[in-house]
């Protein structure tokens, strides 16, 4: 009787890749031969990458102990941060009801009662159910079921569309866009719905509903008959669909021909004569020397991005889907109702591996796991990450208008987003230097709004962001190996409206030593007792100092006129997760008297783009 053991070896590596973790763990610890497959690294590195989105890492191609080892790590050490508008409580964090204190108390922390501007980490541990692994993150509302090949909406209720037969047939795609639903089905194509269409009782399984769908013409072409179709039809015009995406009013896809569509999503469908998909052919080069070749899009609401082969990024937009939904679109026109692909020059040829679109901003992540901001923050809710306008954020680049609460980088300006909360509250430290009387004020005076006062002077706002960008690139030299991961690597960006979010792979002990590498400890304020922080927790030790007591006892008393109000208007007192978003708050408030290697650092004084020098004493900053 053959074995398992008698087969040949390639057949067992073909067969480890089925194996989950655990079972493959199991097979090979049954015996002395399978064990020595234990530390497979074909094994260990597929199953990483594919579970976590990484870059690649030849020097460690063939070390199974250190794939191992780097696939617990990501199971253990992901963390979820979110940032942006959070007026419904809808980022993990409640509804934070902590009045916004004055500039000097914890103004660094860029958070206000409905809006947080700066990665906060969710906790995951206060959920009402058990999250368990978070291995992706998405701002979707629809998603495939695993065991029924079918999807669920946003009540999670069971949906089958009316008009196609699912249970044939392998649903491979699920994507929610911005008014609508949709699905790719093998041997179907595109399959879409309206969020409100009308609902049917379904039959069929006792918690499924049916629903009118509509069907994208020509997208249900698969590679293998492509071959049989015949030229002038038109699903061999447009070729075996690999993606698309929901646009608002708009499904936008690319095929296995390197070509892109899109489609006018109306619903419903007209009975004779649909319209068929547009060809858009503006990301094509306008010479047949250049090699183009797609390979993958994304996208949401009103913006979208073709990703090259080659490493091009060129960005579309909804201008220039109405034009060409009209036949409008003029290639040769300048006007801006003919707009062509938008090329951001930072993004070329640098790793970016996915973009995040909200309504107004976006997110480029790059495959080193650092995450770039780009575009606007509407009303000062902190969509990018870098701090309100009126906050820390002109330190980044952020101008505000004088108007409004709008804040906004420089076009094609990108900025990094920080995670380490050190590095957030040095930020905040030398705001407060730029805005107190002294030698650095004439600076302050240049970049920070005030109400009343002259605007900000864009040039010196984008030469200080400049400024913090490198010196954040350089936070953790001699700490992360050239080549190597940084402490906070992201793995997944999601975005939508004037929110984002992100899945983090945080290595804590290189983190704190990037801290104590910036932290000293030994150097507190006269008359103060001060413990250690801890940044893990991100809790405080007591402090026992006059000015400390009164602040605790101030604070208590505006907690507690808090609660008797909520009592008084019959609320309730809220859960465990929004009062430990309350006591994380206050503990920013109490002040930090750990000091560190920057605190003597003054504002910078620099050069601006237009050769004119910042004013100030002191040296200016190379």
């Amino acid at each position: 009787m053959t074995t398992l053991l008698d087969l040949p070896t390639d057949v067992l590596y073909t067969i480890f890749p089925y194996l989950d973790p655990a079972d493959f763990l199991v097979l090979t610890s049954c015996t002395k031969t399978l064990h020595s497959y234990r530390q497979d690294p074909n094994y260990w590195r597929v199953l990483t990458r594919t579970t976590f989105r990484i870059p690649p890492q030849p020097l460690l191609q063939a070390d199974g102990t250190r794939w191992q080892w780097l696939y617990r790590r990501l199971r253990t050490q992901t963390q979820l941060y979110t940032w942006g508008s959070n007026g419904c409580g809808n980022l993990g964090h409640g509804f934070l009801n902590v009045p916004r204190v004055p500039v000097g108390q914890h103004d660094w922390a860029d958070i206000n009662t409905r809006n947080i501007g700066w990665p906060r980490k969710v906790q995951l541990d206060d959920m009402p159910e058990p999250i368990g692994i978070v291995a992706d993150v998405q701002c979707g509302l629809v998603q495939i079921h695993a065991s029924t090949r079918n999807w669920n909406n946003e009540e999670s209720r069971l949906v089958k569309p009316l008009h196609v037969d699912v249970t044939q047939k392998v649903v491979t795609r699920v994507v929610a866009g911005w008014d609508r639903a949709s699905m790719f089905v093998s041997g179907t194509g595109i399959v879409y719905w309206p969020y409100d269409t009308p609902l049917r009782a379904g039959n069929a399984e006792a918690d499924a509903i049916l629903i009118d769908t509509a069907t994208v013409p020509g997208t249900a072409v698969s590679q293998s008959r492509i071959s049989r179709e015949t030229s002038d039809t038109l699903g061999a015009r447009i070729g075996e669909v690999t993606n698309h995406i929901l646009l608002e009013n708009y499904i936008v896809f690319i095929t296995s021909l390197n070509k892109v569509f899109l489609y006018h999503a109306v619903f419903p469908l007209p009975d004779l004569d649909p319209p068929a998909p547009i060809e858009i052919t503006a990301f094509y080069p306008s010479s047949s020397d250049c090699t183009f070749e797609i390979q993958d899009i994304q996208g949401s609401f009103r913006s979208f991005a073709i990703f090259t082969k080659s490493g091009d990024v060129l960005m579309g937009n909804r201008a220039m889907l109405d034009a060409f939904n009209s036949g409008t679109y003029d290639s040769t026109s300048t006007e801006s109702s003919h707009p062509g692909p938008t090329v951001i020059p930072a993004l070329q040829n640098n790793s970016i591996t996915s973009i995040a679109f909200g309504d107004h901003h976006f997110q480029a992540l790059r495959s080193d796991g650092t995450l770039l901001a780009y575009g606007a923050d509407p009303q000062a809710c902190g969509a990018l990450g870098l701090g309100f306008p009126e906050g820390t954020g002109p330190l980044r680049g952020l101008i505000a208008d004088r108007f409004s609460s709008n804040g906004t980088l420089g076009r094609n300006i990108g900025r990094q987003v920080w995670f380490d909360r050190l590095m957030q509250r040095w930020l905040g430290e030398m705001k407060e230097k730029a805005g107190m009387e002294g030698e650095a004020k004439s600076r302050g005076d240049m970049i920070l709004p005030r109400r009343g006062q002259p605007a900000q002077n864009a040039a010196a706002v984008t030469a200080v962001g400049d400024y913090f960008e490198r010196e954040g690139k350089k936070w953790e030299d001699g700490i992360v190996e050239e080549g190597g991961m940084g402490s906070y690597f992201v793995l997944k960006v999601a975005a939508a409206g004037w929110h984002t979010a992100a899945l983090v792979l945080v290595d804590e002990e290189q983190a704190e030593r990037s801290r104590q590498m910036h932290v000293v400890r030994d150097k507190v304020d006269d008359g103060v007792k001060a413990e250690k922080y801890d940044w893990h927790g991100g809790t405080w030790e007591d402090i026992d100092a006059p000015w400390d007591q009164l602040s605790k006892a101030l604070i208590w008393l505006r907690d507690s006129i808090w609660r008797l109000g909520r009592m008084f208007l019959g609320l309730r007192e809220g859960d465990k997760k929004v009062e430990a978003e309350q006591e994380d708050m206050k503990q920013e408030e109490q002040g930090d008297p750990t000091k560190y290697t920057r605190n003597a650092q003054p504002f910078p004084r620099l050069r601006m783009a237009n050769g004119e020098e910042m004013p100030g004493e002191i040296e200016r900053t190379e």
